[in-house]
């Protein structure tokens, strides 16, 4: 991308042109310290930051003041940014404001430089070139190249060739993002200081340096005096974020989050490119979030359930646009409400097909547009497409329909909320509304997150959330991996499942000419904190200057991790298999910040003791212990809510914890889990061995897998080692392939496949459950039991997780029986033949005060 402008003849055809655009007062006063510090006298180098939060116009003061302060003087103009977006803000600001320079100067050359196919290449700089937009990464790598020409000769790439010819005209650099000044390669681009090369200050000494921020400070003590020595005049001008607030300038964000209650999961390899690599979330999986219907509706009751005024709703897909625009616009007619809605969205965000592309025409767009901004809609939908370069100061509501990793996509569309009244917004405008839906995910994702009130930072971006996601997560993959294998108890206390605290991490990291600073969290249990603080002390002494970079080498970074795993920490450790992850933030941090990542404990750790909470009510009867856990589950004195979403999951996870207590109890020991079969041919012996039989009942804790009985004092139980595959049909004599069944289950199960280990149900359409309804042959048998086999048999699994029920005169639950599913049973099933049970339970359990039944 290259402009060379006639600034004569321009000024020719605009005769009459005035100021396009005021100045501010904060930006006037900008101008004037600007112009204290850099007099351009005998030669001096100045450095200094401007500090303007975002919103407030950093891009348009420096250059307004560079085009009638440097470029008159003949001075080259370097801008640097570090990523494509900002250099194409930069790049169409100088275009807006070129008739401000005065007519000491005619022509002016504009070249944008990126690795992007729409820049200009770094090989096309010109020594002509007066300014030069240039990603920091790109001037980086082109510079102190180790190179050698057909002559043998030290060859000078165009970018060097550049700063050369700068020398006798005064070099004017402007880095924007200036936080990111201390990272490696841009400190010794500007000030040099490695391996002796030399840096901008030393090429050029009369050159002068213009930082452009949010803000200047940095928890790490290290990187502020990198700042200061890069940036030696310190801070010239900064406009606080609450005085532009005050003076109605920016607007104060109101952030609401709201969660769709949907969950999703990425692969192995997904996973891998967003965590490991900072990518962004994948096209598949954007593609299924844009085409869930149940998240659009959320989305459309969302804004006509509140007070949310002009809105900017960004998409992901045309056919997303047009789904929400419909039922806004009918859900609005059904409530008498008069609501006017469009979309734009390019050719390119329209589908491969052409009656897809033909969907929407540029012109179609900008009439769109044009009639959003004059107040003839109410919402406009988009795609990609009033992320920049497009100026609405009136919205008061921006709503942002998915999670993203990219902070500087996220900063984008949260700014187009931020303008105040005093900045066109409209005299009402005070708050702007930047609403968040999210998302369950299966996984830790390092998504973006806004801070300091929704403006740029120089403080590093949070990659995923407070560490508490993560032990939300991982506690739910562990309760999952246990219905799912069907052994619902703990092995080990619960506290040990619950981390001791995390290692906070500030990293920099530039992917695909993309720089930013990044916050992660290493999470550190009871049993790696040791481990953790041996790493640390070794990495200290022992890292190569490899580390420091921004751009490390993933394969190298890798390769010493899976060393550093191998020495420092066991399998067990690993059960998360990011341990190498982990030791890699932890070494980049130790690299750049020259200091060890701050460690915060996790303070409500104790108080979140499962293992003691069922201690506590193992003698309670089953209602009182559901009363009770309902209190504790819905205490906000307790996290227990965030980590588990459901009570469901909740009430399962204690009893996994009640049944390892009770085992405790009964049989001394904690409970072992069983050997893992990996499917080898039938043995032909078609019982298991007395010792074999012993391990699957202390497996199943001496409890019927299907109908739930177990032996108390004084009551004779009968059970029996059942073969889950039968032994007629191929399936093998081993541990894996028994479970512990009554000898009526055992015989009403017969030479049917049944998992009653397994807590999911695996038909993809109900039974017939009027054969099932068979009265109990054992009068041996509590009602509660027989029902229970019934219902886990129509699922054909151990779907019930609890039926409460209670037949004492004054109780609740004399009356009223709840059936409580575990996740992933479809309660309608059984909704549909409720008639039947409850007559089942009336006429032939011999119950007839049954009067209604819940089933959930």
């Amino acid at each position: 991308m290259n402009l060379r402008i006639d600034l004569e003849k321009l000024r020719k055809e605009t005769p009459h042109y005035t100021s396009g655009k005021n100045p501010r007062e904060h930006q006037k006063d900008a101008f004037q310290k600007m112009s204290e510090l850099f007099t351009f006298k005998n030669g001096e180098h100045k450095a200094g930051i401007l500090v303007l939060p975002t919103g407030a116009g950093k891009t348009f003061t420096a250059v307004r003041w560079i085009c009638k302060n440097v470029l008159p003087k003949n001075a080259k103009v370097l801008w640097l940014a570090h990523t494509g977006h900002l250099l194409d803000q930069a790049f169409e600001t100088f275009k807006e404001n070129l008739l401000e320079i005065p007519p000491t100067r005619n022509t002016v050359n504009i070249r944008v430089v990126s690795s992007a196919s729409e820049h200009s290449k770094a090989a096309n700089i010109k020594e002509t070139d007066d300014v030069l937009i240039i990603t920091t990464q790109t001037a980086i790598s082109n510079t102190n190249v180790d190179a050698l020409d057909g002559n043998g000769e030290k060859r000078k790439t165009a970018f060097e060739k550049f700063i050369e010819s700068s020398k006798g005209e005064r070099l004017f650099v402007v880095l924007d993002e200036a936080h990111h000044a201390p990272a490696y390669g841009c400190r010794n681009l500007l000030i040099g200081g490695n391996e002796a090369k030399e840096g901008l200050r030393q090429l050029v000494p009369n050159s002068y340096f213009l930082g452009l921020t949010a803000t200047p400070s940095y928890s790490d003590a290290r990187r502020r005096g990198w700042l200061w020595e890069i940036f030696k005049d310190k801070i010239i001008f900064e406009a606080k974020k609450g005085e532009l607030i005050k003076q109605n300038i920016l607007a104060v964000p109101n952030y609401i989050q709201r969660n769709t209650g949907e969950e999703f999961e990425v692969s192995d390899q997904q996973y891998n490119a967003l965590v490991r690599e900072h990518k962004e979330l994948p096209e598949d999986i954007i593609e299924k979030l844009a085409r869930d219907s149940v998240r659009n509706d959320y989305i459309v009751e969302e804004y006509l359930s509140g007070e949310y005024g002009k809105t900017i709703i960004f998409a992901d897909r045309w056919f997303q646009c047009v789904y929400i625009k419909e039922k806004l616009m009918q859900k609005a007619k059904e409530r008498g409400l008069n609501l006017r809605v469009d979309a734009v969205f390019s050719t390119s965000h329209s589908g491969g097909s052409v009656e897809e592309r033909n969907r929407r025409t540029s012109e179609e767009n900008t009439r769109i547009l044009k009639q959003f901004k004059g107040n003839e809609l109410d919402v406009l939908l988009n795609v990609k497409m009033l992320t920049e370069g497009t100026d609405v100061p009136d919205v008061i509501s921006v709503f942002i329909t998915r999670q993203t990793t990219s902070n500087i996509l996220l900063t984008q569309m949260v700014g187009r909320g931020l303008r105040g009244k005093g900045a066109g917004g409209g005299m009402s405008k005070e708050v702007a509304n930047i609403v968040f839906f999210v998302d369950n995910w299966k996984r830790v994702i390092n998504f973006a997150i806004p801070e300091n009130g929704g403006t740029e930072s120089s403080e590093p971006k949070v990659r995923g959330s407070y560490p508490i996601e993560f032990i939300s997560i991982k506690l739910i993959e562990e309760l999952s991996r246990k219905i799912e294998s069907g052994l619902v108890f703990s092995n080990k206390p619960f506290l040990e499942s619950i981390p001791v605290g995390w290692y906070e991490t500030e990293i920099l990291v530039t992917v695909e000419d993309s720089t930013e600073y990044f916050r992660e969290y290493v999470i550190v249990f009871e049993s790696t904190r040791p481990k953790f603080e041996q790493f640390i002390s070794y990495a200290k002494e022992n890292l190569s200057v490899e580390w420091e970079k921004d751009n490390l080498d993933e394969d190298y970074a890798q390769h010493q991790a899976e060393e550093w795993v191998t020495k420092f920490f066991s399998e067990e450790d690993n059960s998360t298999n990011t341990l190498d992850l982990d030791l890699i933030k932890i070494a980049r941090h130790l690299a750049q910040a020259k200091a060890i990542p701050a460690f915060f404990s996790f303070a409500e750790r104790d108080s979140h003791d499962l293992s003691r909470i069922a201690r506590e009510l193992l003698q309670f009867n089953e209602f009182d212990v559901q009363d009770k856990l309902f209190s504790i589950y819905h205490d906000s004195a307790f996290m227990w809510g965030t980590f588990y979403r459901s009570y469901d999951r909740f009430k399962t996870a204690f009893d996994a914890e009640r049944n390892r207590i009770y085992h405790i109890h009964r049989f001394g020991s904690e409970p072992a889990a069983a050997p893992v079969s990996h499917g080898e041919e039938n043995n032909g012996y078609r019982e298991l061995s007395e010792a074999e039989k012993k391990q699957v009942f202390l497996r199943d804790n001496h409890t019927c897998q299907a109908c739930g009985k177990q032996k108390d004092k004084g009551r004779k139980v009968k059970f029996q080692v059942d073969h889950i595959v039968p032994f007629k049909f191929g399936g093998e004599t081993s541990i894996s392939n028994s479970q512990t069944l009554c000898s009526i289950c055992n015989g009403l199960k017969g030479v049917n496949e049944i998992n009653f280990k397994v807590y999911r149900t695996p038909l993809k359409a109900p039974k017939d459950l009027k054969p099932l309804l068979k009265p109990t042959t054992s009068s041996a048998e509590m009602i509660d039991e027989v029902l229970r086999r019934t219902l886990n048999t129509f699922y054909h699994c151990q779907a019930v997780s609890d039926i409460i029920c209670d037949v004492r005169p004054r109780s609740k639950h004399r009356y009223h029986w709840i059936v409580e599913l575990y996740e992933g049973n479809n309660p309608e099933w059984l909704n549909a033949h409720k008639e039947a049970l409850v007559s089942f339970v009336q006429k032939e359990l011999g119950y007839p005060e049954l009067k209604e039944l819940e089933i959930r």
